[in-house]
């Protein structure tokens, strides 16, 4: 599935990829979501893929002390801000309690972060509540594609700026 999604992700970029004035911009504002619980285990983990300079254009408009520098630097200058950028901007509740998502690893590949979330959360899910508009706010045709996978069964889902949200039953 990570590969299909890969595979999915970065065709999309290419294709839609153009060169203007030698800045590299693109058409198609899409983020990726994997959020994957195994088996009566207190920890969920979710996968973020986005492309850098989306997460470096919505930090830098997020807040003004944002520090500029090359995108191999981002989290080095700025990861306290980029944590409380996705504190608001993704958000998960599971049996109706509020869940902290913790950023434990991130990697840049090529144009891409991907940020790796842990989720400390109860054994036995009943209901479970996404919200996920990080990008919104800047591009209002941005699309967060995700996909669940809870105990063996996945549920799949796009999200964007009409419909930021996702509720699923287990």
């Amino acid at each position: 599935m990570k590969i299909l999604l890969g595979a999915i992700f970065t065709s999309l970029h290419l294709s839609f990829s153009v060169v203007q004035g030698g800045v590299e911009s693109h058409a198609l504002y899409l983020g990726t979501l994997q959020l994957k619980y195994e088996d009566q285990s207190s920890e969920a983990y979710l996968n973020l893929k986005v492309f850098s300079d989306d997460l470096q254009s919505a930090i830098r408009n997020a807040n003004k002390s944002f520090k500029p520098g090359p995108l191999s630097e981002l989290f080095t200058q700025n990861q306290a801000l980029i944590e409380a950028y996705f504190k608001k901007h993704l958000q998960l509740e599971i049996n109706d309690m509020h869940q902290v998502l913790k950023l434990y690893s991130k990697e840049q590949i090529n144009d891409t972060f991907i940020l790796q979330f842990k989720i400390a959360c109860p054994k036995t899910w009943m209901n479970l509540e996404l919200t996920a508009d990080f990008f919104m706010e800047l591009f209002p045709n941005q699309m967060n594609v995700v996909s669940i996978s809870y105990q063996g069964k996945k549920q799949f889902t796009r999200l964007n700026k009409k419909k930021p949200q996702y509720k699923a039953q287990f």
